[in-house]
């Protein structure tokens, strides 16, 4: 078996996982600047911007998590191996962690800016 062969595999669910985990392994790192300049005492306007990013990478990995729960169901009704529907639960909690945050982010954005 060939390390670079692509011969059984296809290349969107490929790219499409690897976007899953570079989007999900971005927001944590983010996540953990906002906090960490919470603590450490960041100008707001920083602050502001790590959620605003935030938000943005949050909403990539919900599209890329949904794509790879549409990809991984479709596999597992042509294949029938349970794989793709455990591969399938990562992707829904990939979604639901991006959905989440993005939601808890925005929140935060609208207090700041004294809309609620």
């Amino acid at each position: 078996m060939d390390f670079f062969s692509f011969k059984k595999a296809k290349l969107l669910p490929i790219v499409v996982n690897r976007a899953a985990i570079f989007f999900f392994l971005v927001c944590v790192l983010t996540l953990f600047l906002y906090a960490a300049g919470t603590v450490q005492g960041f100008i707001d306007s920083t602050q502001l911007f790590l959620l605003r990013l935030y938000t943005v990478l949050g909403i990539l990995l919900t599209i890329s998590s949904i794509v790879g729960i549409i990809l991984n169901f479709g596999r597992f009704f042509r294949v029938k191996k349970a794989r793709y529907l455990i591969r399938a639960g990562g992707y829904v909690f990939f979604a639901v962690f991006g959905i989440a945050t993005v939601l808890a982010a925005a929140f935060i954005i609208a207090l700041s800016n004294g809309k609620l």
